[in-house]
This record gives structure tokens, C-alpha cells and sequence, in this order.
């Protein structure tokens, strides 16, 4: 929940913003990602979706993530 709140506040952020704020490591958030980002139909959530700008990965919240943060 720590990543979404996060993504909440501020869109666009990339992994390694994400991983020195929340203070977890690489490997852990690519761990958390891979649930968070994938399909219902892969076994994830779909909460968010990742965007390559450049050689930076940022996260984005999708609909249904902020229609979470809505309604907590």
C-alpha cells in the first residue's frame, strides 16, 4: 500500500525515487511491481502501470488504482 499512497502524491516517479523513499530495495519493489502491475488475469492487481522515459522506469497509478485512493 506504501507504493500506492506514494503514487497518490506524486505520479510519475520513477523506481529508484520510489525505492530511496520508501527505503526498500530493488529487487523488493521489482517484487511489488510485478504484482501491482500486472493483470487480474496474470494474478496482479493492475493498480499501476510503469512508462520508459528515457532510460528511467516511472509509475503511474492506472484507473483502477485511483479509484482506490478514493475510496479507501
Amino acid at each position: 500500500m506504501a507504493i500506492i499512497t506514494l503514487l497518490n502524491e506524486r505520479e510519475g516517479i520513477s523506481d529508484n525515487q520510489v525505492d530511496k523513499k520508501l527505503g526498500i530495495g530493488m529487487s523488493q519493489l521489482n517484487r511489488a511491481l510485478a504484482v501491482l502491475c500486472s493483470s487480474a488475469e496474470l494474478g496482479g492487481l493492475g493498480l499501476v502501470e510503469t512508462r520508459q522515459v528515457g532510460k528511467r522506469r516511472t509509475l503511474w497509478l492506472t484507473a483502477k488504482g485511483r479509484v482506490l485512493c478514493q475510496n479507501p
